[in-house]
């Protein structure tokens, strides 16, 4: 039977890496390296110029933020929108209580609905990813569904990956 074991690092922020990856046989044979494109990574603030509001959004100066600022809306249809080039997003928001729904849009087109609600606070949180064959320019919008109770969104950071 054969078993696999991945080993994982921490990719560097604004950073261009090469994966590789090898193969193990039962008798430990190592095969070549086999190369992946090269990736890079950058990671967007809620303040930078390719994230948009519209409706009610409020700025937050804390610790536990990615960059130590986040923004955050308590009004219903109030939306953020991030512009990029690239092959992969990531949308990094806080889950905890008082958190809400918020719908989120990929080119325009509906996705899916993210639950922000947790008993515990869980900080700089990737809570939405989206990958494609390779780099186009997309929109990531996130709307605030305006939970009853519960309706607080954050948008803390975006992460956009391109190849090559």
């Amino acid at each position: 039977s054969a078993a696999t074991r991945s080993i994982v690092e921490l990719l560097p922020i604004n950073a261009t890496v090469l994966q590789r990856v090898r193969a193990t046989d039962p008798r430990a044979n190592l095969s070549r390296w086999a190369y992946g494109p090269l990736v890079r990574n950058a990671l967007f603030q809620q303040g930078a110029r390719a994230v948009t509001y519209t409706g009610i959004w409020r700025g937050l100066t804390t610790s536990s933020a990615s960059g130590g600022n986040l923004r955050y809306s308590t009004a219903r249809g109030a939306t953020a929108t991030f512009r990029f080039f690239g092959s992969s997003v990531g949308w990094v928001s806080a889950r905890g209580p008082g958190r809400g729904l918020a719908y989120v849009y990929v080119d325009g087109a509906y996705v899916t609905t993210i639950n922000l609600l947790s008993s515990v606070v869980h900080p700089r949180a990737i809570v939405f990813t989206r990958n494609w064959g390779g780099n186009a320019t997309h929109t990531l919008t996130i709307v605030n569904a305006g939970t009853r109770g519960h309706s607080r969104v954050d948008i803390d950071a975006f992460i956009r990956f391109s190849m090559g």
